[in-house]
């Protein structure tokens, strides 16, 4: 999956990729082997390529607050492909909401026939270690659920759909 990241000034093309339970992590055509795990709460513990961090990541959306010791970095992620299925599920007809990335579905926040209006979280699927809460892309009604907690899905896969 390619996405942009901006940190501060700097716009980053990120790739990312699993490789026997690692990330691979793409940045500006570099390369990274990363090993990322979650302690509680935002912390996490970062291998990359042999060294060793520990992070905190507090995410809205596709805005996170990332910090390590002192350091502190305001990170933007933007998927062209994810702004036009959200603008395609704007418009009449069925909406259908896509995991934007492969991951794990650790909650599902709606049921079928639930009312949800645009904004409104959907689900939250755990990618690249990070916990991302999917958004209705417009008010309607779920027709259905497709996943559940603990479902591991891969990039484009259906998760739910919206009338």
């Amino acid at each position: 999956m390619k996405i942009s990241a901006q940190v501060g000034d700097k716009l980053a093309e990120v790739s990312v990729s699993r490789d026997d339970g690692l990330l691979i992590v793409t940045i500006d055509g570099v390369e990274h082997r990363v090993d990322a795990r979650k302690l509680e709460g935002d912390f996490y513990s970062m291998l990359v390529d042999g060294t060793s961090y520990e992070v905190s990541v507090e995410g809205n959306g596709d805005k996170y607050l990332v910090r390590h010791g002192a350091d502190e970095q305001k990170v933007t992620f933007t998927d062209p492909g994810r702004q036009a299925r959200a603008a395609a599920g704007g418009g009449a007809g069925p909406a259908e909401i896509l995991s934007v990335m492969p991951g794990k579905v650790v909650r599902v926040l709606v049921n079928e026939g639930d009312a949800v209006e645009e904004g409104q979280g959907l689900l939250v699927v755990e990618a690249m270690k990070m916990e991302n809460e999917i958004e209705a892309p417009k008010a309607g009604t779920v027709k259905s659920v497709h996943v559940e907690p603990g479902t591991t899905v891969d990039n484009d896969a259906l998760l739910l759909v919206i009338e």
